[in-house]
């Protein structure tokens, strides 16, 4: 290999590396961003959001965190007299800390010293105080440290303007975090995309195609893991709501992701009048053979050799009694979601041969006789019967 084709080799494959590493990275932050709009809305709640989330890899909801630090807090004041002056520093902050926003709640813990101010206006009583103090502020973030360092920051921040106003913050040292609460869902902010990773690989063709085929890899791994779990979420009705309303609103947080739509079907029912031999005996006796004979083509969810629920009954008023018995009608009904037709009338012609089928292999040589075959189709949406793992 001439090292003009190992170049353009390597080029190719970081090409191809960051670009799924950019697309993955996208993917998230829509996908998280499309989540917690679904959360503001109402429309998942809070547990299943987390859950989507830790599927997906993603970062949690932001909690709201409540950090503790102990400080240094002077400041002077005007007081009547000494014993004021102390019993106010032992119970009373400034002013000014009550008004910060956010908000820092100040606890004083130990006055150090409550000392006049000889440097005031002659006749004046102010006095120099220095309280040791315990103060908390609460932040939404997601993890502990980025708590900590948001809580720092934001105090950090009023440091100046309290100074201006006489108000000196000093030794402050974050000491504690208390268990996270649930942060307001309207108060979640939607994270901003994050640069990607552009870190070339090693100058190896090995290397660089190990990163891209991870790369590729991790890609793939995420649009399977927020199908897998949209799809989970509609068929267990975790949603709510009528299936159909809720399936168009799954479909367009998928197709919004750039991943492909739900799949559609055409819902067919379709209704088969056939009579039954029901033997000697009474008119109940009848009955129960016919039921037990139908047993065979009777289904309660779809399958993959059959595709359909069905049930039927007996039509009393069409029983009647020939020269070999009982003659029992029953009108049975399949439900069908069939895919992959592109008009009504040809779903309606295969789910009728389905069902003729169906009824041939069950009641071979029982001697049943079919006097009518309806199929009708009564909407086309997305299909009832989804599997989170292949759909």
């Amino acid at each position: 290999m001439t090292g003009v084709g190992r170049a353009d080799q390597l080029r190719a494959l970081r090409i191809e590396t960051v670009a799924a590493v950019q697309q993955r990275l996208g993917l998230a932050v829509a996908a998280r961003t499309a989540l917690i709009a679904a959360l503001h809305d109402r429309r998942i709640c809070r547990a299943g959001c987390e859950d989507a989330l830790a599927d997906w890899g993603l970062d949690p909801l932001p909690r709201q965190w409540d950090i503790s630090a102990e400080a240094l807090l002077s400041f002077t004041r005007s007081h009547a007299d000494d014993d004021e002056a102390r019993a106010q520093a032992r119970f009373g902050v400034p002013e000014e800390l009550r008004e910060l926003v956010p908000p820092v709640a100040v606890y004083p813990q130990r006055v150090l010293d409550v000392a006049p101010d000889t440097t005031g206006q002659p006749g004046s009583r102010r006095y120099l105080i220095s309280v040791q103090i315990t103060l908390h502020t609460w932040v939404t973030a997601t993890r502990a440290s980025d708590a900590f360092e948001a809580a720092r920051t934001a105090v950090q921040a009023h440091l100046p303007a309290l100074a201006a106003a006489g108000v000196t913050l000093s030794g402050l040292t974050w000491r504690g975090i208390d268990t996270p609460d649930d942060a307001a869902a309207d108060g979640i902010d939607i994270a901003a995309l994050p640069v990607a990773d552009t870190t070339s690989p090693a100058d190896d063709l090995a290397a660089a195609t190990a990163a891209r085929d991870t790369a590729l890899t991790a890609l793939s791994g995420l649009r399977r893991a927020i199908r897998t779990r949209a799809i989970r979420a509609l068929v267990d009705d975790e949603i709510g709501g009528g299936y159909q309303h809720t399936a168009q609103l799954v479909d367009r947080f998928l197709v919004g992701l750039g991943l492909d739509p739900l799949p559609r079907a055409h819902h067919v029912t379709v209704s088969v009048e056939v009579t039954l031999p029901g033997g000697d005996g009474t008119a109940e006796d009848a009955y129960d053979r016919a039921r037990r004979l139908m047993r065979a083509v009777t289904t309660s969810w779809p399958d993959e050799t059959r595709p359909w629920t069905a049930d039927g009954w007996t039509i009393p008023e069409h029983a009647s009694v020939e020269t070999d018995g009982w003659r029992i009608a029953w009108r049975h009904e399949y439900e069908m979601w069939l895919r992959g037709h592109a008009t009504c009338t040809s779903a309606a012609v295969v789910a009728e041969a389905l069902a003729r089928v169906d009824l041939a292999r069950a009641l071979r040589g029982t001697g049943h006789q079919i006097v009518t075959v309806t199929a009708h189709v009564g909407s086309v949406g997305v299909d009832l019967y989804l599997d989170p793992d292949r759909d």
